[in-house]
């Protein structure tokens, strides 16, 4: 029988997987339905066109959509830029233009009997059908949608909102959205950007664009830690099985001990540290799987924020601006906690107490940005359809708060601990069983798996 296939979410995974679809459907035929909440089809919040160039963090020769051809992205940009090298970061906007055309391709050359149905609305929860199909995703603001299958591609969820802003929504010093800012800001003015990571990174290069009006930039965050800068390594320099890791997943410190000890010896050799992170990100499933529940937590607690600056870093370019920046006292970056916010008429003044103990600071700023990161603690999501499938039992949470309990291709485990045979996950939130799942090309290649199961699974009913 004809399937129907329904994708909530067209950003990269949901575009990506429906590619994949399209190019080889099920031999029945398919009406592959996807759903997107806000914007253009293929973007996400991620490519989303903005009027500021916001830039990839990893090179052009490593973005492709398709893992067979790796150089797809590169291609494509080079048709566009003809100056674009492998080594390039280029801007968002024209990833979210090859996630378009990718779509439209792909959608030119399916089969005659497979059809791509665009649907604009916001799904606000999955449910078990009575009859017929087995599920239903069901709108804010219209009829229902029957599915054999759907498959869950919600993106990033965006940031909680802190404790300390409770009071602070509607005023006009703060911003929940780190790319809301303002145009208007000049060197008199303050901002203070709460976190410090890759986000931090894009609302400081924003902010400074104009190298004549740079407002004072402060960046606060647990340790004042900030991504490393890329380089022009060989991203699959280190090649091998990984037993020499995996033999230590009984216990986190010695793996730890392992891992210096590779990303040493590569350097040693002339190599790049990137090289071993690499090698080690490749594993980083394997591995996460095989620690026991308490080296996971004690990973959580005292490695995490040291595993992601180093995995996820910067442009080069975009870390020569904050050095700069830095060196010029336009920026400063701190370590601490927020405990308290006023807000003083326009201004906001914040209460905030450094890492390691002393007398509580103040700071008094004229804007307050949150780029503190997404919040994939689903037990404390609001957003709407997350929210009912936790309410339903469709989806569970893990154990660490790292996002939804997936089983085999990304098959949503249930409260009761069931993994489903109709409803999937495909995202970022697949770390709380892959640990890294976040850069296009692991996206990717799940995208590949889960389409090329759904193409030959026969669900029962």
């Amino acid at each position: 029988m004809r399937k129907t296939l329904v994708i909530v979410g067209a950003g990269f995974s949901g575009t990506v997987l429906t590619a994949n679809l399209l190019r080889s459907s099920p031999a029945e035929g398919a009406d592959i339905v996807l759903i997107e909440r806000n914007g253009a089809m293929g973007r996400g919040v991620a490519y989303a066109e903005r009027d500021f160039p916001y830039l990839l963090n990893v090179p052009a020769a490593r973005l492709s959509a398709d893992s067979r051809d790796p150089l797809h992205f590169l291609h494509y940009a080079q048709a566009r830029l003809p100056h674009v090298n492998g080594e390039d970061f280029l801007p968002r906007a024209l990833y979210g233009d090859y996630l378009q055309e990718l779509l439209c391709s792909a959608e030119r050359e399916a089969p005659a009997n497979v059809r791509l149905v665009r649907v604009f609305g916001e799904v606000t929860g999955i449910l078990r059908a009575g009859s017929g199909p087995p599920l239903a995703a069901h709108f804010r603001d219209r009829a229902p949608i029957a599915a054999d299958v759907v498959i869950l591609a919600l993106g990033n969820p965006p940031a909680p909102l802190p404790a300390w802003a409770g009071e602070l929504e509607g005023h006009s010093a703060f911003r929940q959205d780190p790319r809301d800012l303002p145009k208007t800001l000049t060197a008199e003015h303050s901002v203070l950007i709460v976190g410090n990571g890759l986000t931090m990174a894009d609302a400081v290069s924003a902010l400074s664009r104009h190298d004549d009006r740079v407002p004072t930039l402060h960046t606060l965050s647990r340790r004042g830690l900030i991504p490393k800068p890329q380089t022009a390594f060989h991203a699959n320099a280190m090649r091998g099985s990984g037993e020499a890791l995996l033999e230590h997943t009984h216990s986190l410190r010695k793996l730890l001990r392992a891992c210096r000890a590779l990303a040493g010896e590569v350097e040693k050799l002339g190599g790049d540290w990137r090289e071993a992170v690499a090698f080690i990100r490749n594993l980083a499933p394997a591995l996460w799987r095989q620690l026991p529940d308490v080296e996971r937590r004690r990973f959580v607690r005292h490695l995490h924020v040291h595993w992601d600056i180093y995995r996820h870093r910067l442009p080069p370019q975009l870390m020569t601006r904050i050095e700069t920046l830095r060196r010029s006292g336009k920026l400063r970056i701190m370590a601490g906690r927020i405990q308290r916010v006023i807000a003083r008429d326009q201004q906001l003044q914040v209460s905030w107490c450094p890492r390691g103990g002393g007398n509580t600071a103040s700071l008094t700023v004229d804007m307050l940005v949150n780029a503190t990161g997404p919040n994939y603690a689903i037990k404390r999501s609001e957003d709407p359809i997350l929210m009912s499938l936790r309410e339903t039992g469709l989806v569970s949470a893990d154990a660490l708060n790292l996002g939804i309990r997936t089983g085999r291709f990304g098959a949503c485990v249930s409260a009761q601990g069931v993994a489903s045979q109709h409803l999937y996950y495909l995202g970022p939130m697949l770390r709380a069983d892959h640990w890294d799942a976040t850069a296009a090309a692991e996206l990717r290649d799940h995208a590949e798996r889960l389409a090329n199961h759904l193409v030959g699974a026969r669900p029962e009913m």
